[in-house]
């Protein structure tokens, strides 16, 4: 563990020094610990640092809380703490935004301006390009991370030296990267490019039978990563419906999608698929992992034997080969069959790779639930939420843990930790975790349909 000498100051939001002087500052892979001179020491897991701001002469470090801490005065080797302690930093936060163990392919240096609602900023920042993803970690503002499947232009203007790439609506624009400008755009292109090969070849496996034009528009509509409106591919071909069920539903998880697909009003529901790196691999397996010691739990307690406990989602326990291609469908769910429209709930159900347990959501918060059997609004209002809660599942990269965990797990548990950071970093991950209203484990179809039936009454 690296150990420093120096000076410090603890400050407020209005910058009142609450605490300061001499101190030794150490850090190891998740957690700072300052020791003052005199009174009490200061500890804080690294991700709960939100910008990292070096100086010639001092460091500042921002908590989430809005507090800083001042670091100065630690001569020669203030170099040292401040290149070390920014390494360390920048690997939490990959971790805390559920980015670590992806297959990196380059990082660069340069500045970055975003331009996103509520979340806007111009820093120097460090770029780290994966297969799949770009995480940016800037030094005056919090990091975040880009899936390219869900980039819609890359863009470069000679003028400026600058790379633009557009998601939605929001923009990044990429500067000062001085003589690896055109290697930054030439490596994003080819893994976005990359991307939107493989994610076209697998639409085209599932829809062998569209013709190009057809094509074209199946594969805007079903993105890698993105979930598909059932309603807009059925408009390109009747067939997409038959091709689904008959090409990623596995013939196990069969009696629980025929039944979820009985409550779902016109047969609107969304199928989406996504490419498993070695990361999200090893979480969907200890996902079934995870899973499959449920079921065995309950069927053990009727049965009034003993189980193996609840594996966490950190190890890779199934060595199987299998496709490494996830899919799933959204399903809003009305409680009575035949419905013209859903009520608040939406069932989540993973139909390839052994998946052992259905997942329940509120589509929308329940003052907005009336809106939902209003015909004008609810299309709308149900795409909208669909599309929430499709990236933030994308974003957690199939761990189960973060969604159905309870908040004091989180935050007691240190081995949760990062979970808890990745709240406060990634809304999307807060808004799924208030919507989930739990989960109807795969046991027999019997006892599943008992908990699915109590999932079709909650409110």
């Amino acid at each position: 563990m690296p150990t420093f000498s120096g000076k410090f100051q603890y400050v407020n939001s209005e910058g009142n020094t609450l605490q300061g002087g001499p101190c030794r500052l150490a850090f190891e892979t998740d957690t700072l610990t300052l020791t003052p001179a005199s009174g009490a020491p200061l500890a804080f897991d690294l991700g709960d640092i939100d910008i990292f701001l070096a100086g010639d002469y001092e460091l500042t470090l921002t908590l989430f809380t809005g507090k800083k801490i001042l670091l100065n005065q630690f001569a020669k080797a203030f170099q040292d703490l401040c290149h070390d302690l920014l390494e360390a930093y920048r690997q939490r936060l990959l971790q805390c935004l559920l980015l670590e163990d992806l297959e990196e392919i380059t990082r660069f240096d340069g500045t970055v301006r975003l331009e996103s609602q509520g979340h806007s900023f111009i820093s120097p920042a460090e770029l780290r390009l994966f297969k799949s993803n770009l995480a940016v970690l800037p030094a005056q503002a919090t990091g975040r991370q880009w899936r390219l499947a869900d980039v819609d232009s890359v863009t470069f203007d000679e003028a400026s030296w600058t790379v633009t790439i557009a998601s939605g609506e929001e923009r990044m624009a990429v500067s000062k990267l001085a003589k690896r400008t055109e290697e930054f755009r030439e490596r994003l292109n080819a893994a976005w490019e990359e991307v939107a090969q493989r994610g076209a070849e697998t639409v085209h496996s599932l829809f062998p039978f569209l013709d190009p034009d057809q094509f074209q528009q199946a594969v805007v509509l079903m993105t890698e990563g993105r979930a598909a409106p059932l309603a807009k591919l059925r408009a390109l071909h009747p067939k997409v419906d038959q091709a689904l069920a008959a090409n990623i539903v596995d013939q196990k998880l069969k009696p629980y999608y025929e039944a979820l697909m009985k409550h779902v009003p016109g047969g609107n529901y969304y199928s989406g698929f996504k490419f498993l790196r070695a990361d999200e691999d090893a979480a969907a397996k200890n996902a079934r992992e995870e899973e499959s010691n449920a079921a065995d739990a309950e069927e053990a307690k009727a049965a009034g034997t003993a189980v193996g406990g609840i594996a966490d989602d950190s190890a890779i326990h199934d060595g199987s080969e299998e496709s490494p291609i996830l899919h799933w469908f959204f399903l809003p769910l009305a409680a009575q069959p035949g419905a013209n429209l859903p009520d608040n709930r939406v069932a989540w159900e993973a139909t390839s790779r052994s998946g052992r347990a259905t997942y329940f959501f509120r589509l929308v918060p329940p003052e907005q639930a009336p809106q939902l059997q209003d015909p004008a609004k609810a299309p709308a209002l149900i795409e909208s939420a669909i599309r929430q809660l499709n990236r933030a599942i994308v974003l957690l990269n199939f761990r189960r843990e973060p969604i159905y965990l309870p908040d004091d797990s989180l935050a007691v548990q240190p081995r949760f930790r990062r979970y808890a950071i990745a709240c406060r970093k990634l809304p999307e991950l807060v808004r799924l975790r208030s919507s989930f209203l739990g989960r109807a484990i795969h046991t027999t179809p019997d006892a599943w349909q008992k908990q699915f039936e109590g999932y079709l009454t909650a409110h």
